[in-house]
């Protein structure tokens, strides 16, 4: 009963300090919903990110150097190899994911195919929503099996409308009928494909497959990783140049969310802190308030304790006040925390997290901000509780009827509580600042190209519509003249290696007369319009133009990078031979090489560098080439247009393409301006939240400095009295005012700027979009603090310059 009795007499007293219970709800609100919203994410990004079997074992043999990581595609004798002689593995599966063209009802439509090896739902345990899966019999020869396809969820509700009666229809993909067996479930989404269908496992083929594995339970990473270091060593003697990194390279097992996720996964919890110190500043605010309201209560407190009331049974009341309120706010907070993470996954980088990562409130995360709330409740008010129920209440009884502060404890519990806000709002405030920071370094770097203005599409060609190298002249030198007649369109180019701030294919190369550089650089195939349509500057001699395109002439435009890294000062590498290793190697499959097969080229350019390693890291020599040299199935086509939007051009490039082949769709439609802004969205991201975060951090520490100001300035109204009647000026008050509580803070500041640094370096590169705190940047963000904080001490101790002497002394 005794509980009861506390709930509803917590309750009375919520009810009557109508103002303080919102300030401490509203402030436990804001904690509680952003730990939980972030506390979502985390759950659903690291915790339980996969539906699959064993997810943790799941990953990939991954081939770095000093460069960084690197994909590795393996060809089918390689694969059967290590399956067989394996022995840290338990099960491993190939997968290929490629661009195909779908044709229903005479329409085409570009989809992603994933190739697996027959056991991969096997390998992956997740049983199919309805229908079936691979079996062995599945695959071999054609002329005997019939072809089979597995729907992604998403897919057949796009494309079939969710009818359950697909089973046993077929699909037109690449011009070959595959009959659908089975829909998977919605967190089926491994990389993103559409449609996946059996590969056959024969060592005769040549095209290269990416490979996933499931360690065994209990082998350590080392034994995988020099276990599969041995086969790369192996592989890499006969595998084309490109396939590999430069050596030395290294071996390291990453599981699939360490592979999505790198530096991101430091960044989620690096915000799971940051709202952890926001609650701790939210619970040191709440505090403040009841330690305030707790002075008001000690004449009660001490009566009940005269009466005999016993220490446990007081400080039971208190928490249970204390614990109602929290309950209250973590109530609201949970409310918040639904609309916080909507927007937080909103503004999360494309494809920065796993697909089949579910964000939401769910069970777990309910359960943890019920146990956050309680535990939230106990945290601030213990601090009241333990003063009101210390045992010396008489003395409190002897001085009622005077103006008391709550004693020499309470003063200073209230002062380590202000220390504490302070460090943390210059710790949650760095934060913001390092991530703005990062934005902004990346924002000036110089791109070396013009992505205003310029939209992006890949047409993506079966082998077998266009299968010799005049075909596919003929189409792509098409397709590019159509595009050129668009309202709008100012120039139109076409790349087989990406456009920036990520493009080119490495090879090793050489040039007459100079040492081996013992490197590789990019090599860019492009057409001859690339360079005005990417805004790519002429530094000297002259472009390509449409007559080598056609002719395939060797010819090649260098970078002024390369320049300065691998030619003495003075020389001139107009007219010099650049050879490369690229058109030395094999064919990729469905490649068509030019009749004239070059694989020497003379340097007649000389063109500004462009970004083609991303904006983080510095771009690395490249060449450009004629595209005519050799022609993959598909290719990316870039158009500069004058309209303000170049998206609006996607319909009209879309009928230009279907305009030369009604069968060919268009895919993978973007402005290049997107693509920069891509890059921007890691420190975008962390900006925005580590902003939101620290201006609500800040916010609380001054509402909570300035109800400690408030209190301290009516418990000493006596004290201020006597100080004016003999002579103190309101300037003399209010800098004593400002002066008591300054101490404190600097101490606070003095933390804060030591978390802030230690904290920064010790997180440097670890976190996505996130530099290291700078001394300016201490200064400056200790400086927006100061002022937030002297107005929150000014404001109040201004009543204090107010005191009447007489007043006081009457009231005394």
């Amino acid at each position: 009963m005794s509980i009861l009795q506390d709930i509803r007499y917590a309750l009375r007293l919520l009810v009557k300090s109508r103002v303080s219970t919102a300030v401490a709800v509203l402030s436990l609100a804001l904690g509680i919903g952003a730990t939980t919203a972030i506390f979502s994410v985390v759950y659903a990004v690291l915790v339980d990110p996969y539906p699959y079997a064993g997810a943790e074992r799941i990953g990939g043999a991954h081939v770095l150097n000093a460069k960084g990581d690197h994909y590795i595609g393996y060809t089918m004798a390689e694969y059967l190899e290590m399956q067989a002689r394996a022995k840290s593995v338990e099960s491993m599966i190939l997968n290929n994911r490629r661009s195909v063209v779908m044709t229903e009802a005479g329409l085409p439509e570009a989809v992603i195919q994933e190739d697996f090896s027959p056991n991969a739902f096997e390998f992956f345990g997740v049983p199919p929503l309805f229908g079936r899966t691979f079996s062995p019999h599945d695959t071999g020869n054609e002329s005997k099996v019939e072809p089979v396809a597995v729907l992604s969820y998403l897919f057949w509700q796009r494309r079939f409308s969710g009818r359950r009666d697909v089973l046993g229809r077929q699909v037109r993909l690449n011009d070959k009928f595959f009959t659908i067996i089975g829909v998977l479930p919605v967190r089926f989404t491994w990389n993103d494909a559409d449609i996946y269908v059996p590969t056959e496992l024969h060592p005769d083929i040549q095209e290269r497959f990416g490979m996933v594995l499931k360690v065994k339970s209990g082998i350590p990473r080392e034994q995988v990783n020099a276990e599969f270091q041995s086969f790369h060593e192996k592989f890499v003697k006969a595998a084309p140049t490109f396939v590999y990194p430069e050596s030395p390279f290294r071996t390291e097992f990453m599981s699939v969310n360490e592979g999505i996720l790198g530096k991101f996964a430091n960044t989620l919890l690096a915000l799971l802190a940051a709202v952890g110190f926001l609650l701790l500043i939210a619970c040191a605010n709440v505090a403040n308030l009841l330690l305030a309201r707790a002075s008001a209560r000690q004449g009660e407190i001490a009566v009940r304790v005269a009466l005999g009331a016993g220490r446990k049974r007081v400080i039971q009341q208190l928490l249970t006040e204390s614990v109602i309120l929290s309950v209250m706010g973590g109530a609201l907070g949970v409310a918040l925390a639904f609309g916080g993470v909507k927007a937080v996954v909103a503004l999360m980088p494309e494809y920065s997290v796993p697909h089949e990562a579910v964000i939401a409130i769910n069970v777990p995360v309910l359960y943890f901000a019920v146990a956050l709330s309680v535990l939230t409740g106990i945290l601030f008010g213990m601090a009241p509780a333990l003063q009101l129920s210390s045992p010396n209440q008489a003395t409190f009884l002897k001085a009622a009827g005077r103006d008391s502060g709550a004693g020499t404890t309470g003063h200073r519990l209230r002062e380590v509580l202000i220390v504490s806000e302070v460090t943390l709002s210059l710790v949650l405030l760095t934060g913001a600042a390092l991530a703005a920071a990062g934005m902004l370094e990346l924002s000036r770097q110089k791109l070396g190209y013009q992505p205003k203005g310029v939209l992006t599409m890949y047409v993506f060609t079966p082998a077998a519509h266009y299968p010799q190298w005049s075909q596919r002249q003929a189409f792509f030198t098409e397709i590019i003249e159509r595009l050129r007649k668009l309202p709008g369109a100012e120039s139109v180019a076409a790349t087989l290696t990406g456009v920036p701030p990520y493009s080119g294919a490495p090879s090793k190369f050489d040039i007459d007369g100079l040492p081996s550089p013992g490197t590789k650089i990019r090599v860019n195939l492009v057409s001859d319009a690339y360079f005005n349509t990417m805004g790519i500057l002429l530094l000297k001699g002259r472009y390509f133009d449409a007559a080598d395109v056609t002719r395939v002439n060797p010819v090649a435009v260098v970078t002024e990078d390369l320049l300065k890294k691998h030619f003495p000062p003075g020389q001139d590498p107009i007219g010099r031979q650049i050879s490369l290793d690229l058109f030395t190697d094999p064919v990729p499959p469905n490649f068509a090489k030019s009749p004239q097969n070059p694989h020497v080229f003379q340097i007649v350019g000389i063109c500004g560098t462009a970004r083609n390693s991303g904006l983080r890291d510095a771009p690395e020599p490249a060449v450009y080439l004629p595209f005519s040299t050799i022609f993959p199935p598909g290719m990316m086509f870039a158009i500069r247009t004058t309209k303000s939007d170049p998206l609006a051009l996607s319909n009209d490039a879309r009928k230009a393409v279907s305009s030369v082949d009604p069968s060919q769709p268009i895919a993978f439609v973007r402005t290049l301006d997107d693509l920069v802004k891509n890059e921007l969205a890691y420190p975008r991201f962390a900006t925005f939240l580590f902003g939101i975060f620290g201006a609500i951090g800040l916010t609380l520490a001054c509402t909570g400095i300035f109800s400690v100001v408030s209190y301290a300035v009516s418990q000493r109204t006596r004290e201020f009295g006597i100080r004016m009647a003999l002579g103190a000026t309101p300037g003399n008050v209010l800098g004593l005012v400002v002066r008591s509580t300054g101490r404190v803070v600097v101490v606070g500041f003095a933390l804060g700027a030591i978390l802030s640094v230690v904290s920064s370096r010790a997180l440097a590169g670890k976190l996505q979009g996130i530099g290291v705190a700078s001394p300016s940047m201490l200064v400056a963000i200790s400086s927006v603090l100061a002022v937030a904080v002297f107005l929150a001490c000014a404001i109040p101790a201004q009543s204090a310059t107010k005191v009447q002497p007489v007043d006081a002394l009457r009231h005394e």
